[in-house]
């Protein structure tokens, strides 16, 4: 366009007789000057349009590095945690990294989309949430695409290790209903009591989760997934309660691989499942407390859980010692199948974990803990716990992991 400009401005020059009589140097000035001007104007409305995606475009992100090994005696074989600790370090499990993009589309509306990458999955990045959030009212906002699924009370942040003390979350709660994202539409209304302040938010939609390593990834097909979740704050105490419930599926191939033999004629077909949980924290800068309770509950054959944790932790400086105890524990077994399935497919284990958080700066904390895991057995069910065994039982009762992790965000 520039060269097309000078074209024109040059037979334009040569084509007028005042610029006939004008000597060729002071042409070529001329047009020196307006390319000048032009590459100002250019430049110009570069930078104006880099204040503006600016203006409109926020970028964050975090990473997690971190590494793990589980002690823990089998048979025969090995043994790793759900979590991916095995005899040996790894350093796949405990690291992760995500980039949120968010971009104002105007004074109501704005685009999300966050990108996430982990060990987990050899690093294979992934578009974790892709919606859009419309503002209503002030108290009212409608958000719709691939959202969080909100049902634990650090749903919003489960894989920024920043944002909580320990190295891993609790797995016998948040392995319980291992679900993070959804395609979904969620709408919140924000209100206040006095000096308590509530986000009520409800929302419907489907997803598909992937049931982990003790169940061979079989994938739960979670269909009309819909709930609600009330969250109030008074000064340092936060409460949550939720519900939701979905028709969930799982096809009879992954039900094979998950050790459900077709000789029993079990299906697993639009099962009504639900899933409640209850929260309490407090944190006041001195101590730290923070509890969890749920149920996941099928309204089949399958083994129903229930499970909890309760973490203490205090604040000494950039120093955090914390300890937690857990436990999950199998429901409404089925005695009509045979005793085999249900050790295989009930979930029973508890656990006490210490840790201990350093803030080494305003967005880089370090962390280690040591998890002493037990009681997988019981006088109902001969269980593995969350640990995965790729040959016999385990030997002893009991288990150890330790973790060690660098949480930043940026």
């Amino acid at each position: 366009m520039k060269k097309a400009l000078f074209v024109m401005l040059g037979a334009s020059l040569s084509a007028s007789p005042v610029w006939a009589q004008t000597p060729e140097s002071d042409v070529q000035q001329t047009l020196r000057d307006y390319e000048q001007r032009l590459e100002q104007l250019e430049k110009q409305q570069f930078t104006n349009t880099l204040n503006d995606a600016g203006d409109r475009i926020r970028i964050n992100g975090f990473l997690s590095a971190g590494m793990s090994r589980a002690e823990v005696d089998t048979t025969s074989g090995s043994a790793s945690y759900i979590d991916g600790a095995s005899d040996k370090w790894s350093h796949d499990s405990l690291t992760r990294a995500g980039v949120q993009f968010n971009a104002k589309l105007s004074d109501r509306a704005e685009a999300v989309v966050q990108l996430f990458a982990s060990g987990d999955d050899e690093f294979n990045a992934e578009l974790q949430w892709a919606y859009l959030d419309y503002q209503v009212s002030d108290s009212v906002s409608v958000k719709a695409g691939r959202i969080v699924a909100p049902f634990y009370m650090h749903s919003q942040y489960i894989d920024v290790g920043y944002a909580y003390p320990w190295a891993s979350l609790p797995a016998e709660v948040y392995q319980l209903a291992p679900v993070k994202t959804m395609e979904a539409i969620e709408a919140s209304w924000r209100f206040t009591t006095g000096p308590v302040s509530h986000r009520l938010s409800g929302f419907w939609g489907s997803s598909t989760v992937d049931g982990g390593e003790r169940v061979a990834n079989a994938q739960f097909q979670a269909d009309d997934l819909s709930g609600l979740n009330f969250t109030s704050h008074w000064r340092n105490w936060t409460a949550r309660a939720a519900y939701s419930a979905a028709d969930v599926s799982v096809s009879q191939d992954d039900l094979a691989a998950a050790g459900v033999p077709p000789i029993l004629g079990l299906s697993f077909d639009e099962v009504y499942t639900y899933f409640a949980g209850v929260g309490l924290q407090y944190d006041n800068g001195s101590w730290f407390f923070s509890a969890e309770k749920a149920r996941l509950d099928f309204g089949n054959w399958y083994p129903s859980s229930e499970s909890g944790y309760v973490t203490l932790g205090k604040y000494l400086g950039k120093w955090m010692p914390m300890v937690t105890w857990a436990e999950v524990t199998p429901r409404d077994l089925d005695n009509s199948l045979p005793a085999a399935l249900n050790n295989s497919l009930a979930e029973q284990q508890k656990s006490w974990t210490g840790g201990l958080r350093y803030s080494l700066s305003d967005s880089i904390a370090l962390k280690g803990e040591v998890s002493y895991y037990y009681d997988f057995s019981d006088s109902d069910v001969t269980t593995s716990g969350f640990f995965v065994t790729d040959g016999g039982e385990l030997e002893d009762d009991h288990a150890t992991v330790v973790r060690l992790s660098a949480d930043l965000v940026f």
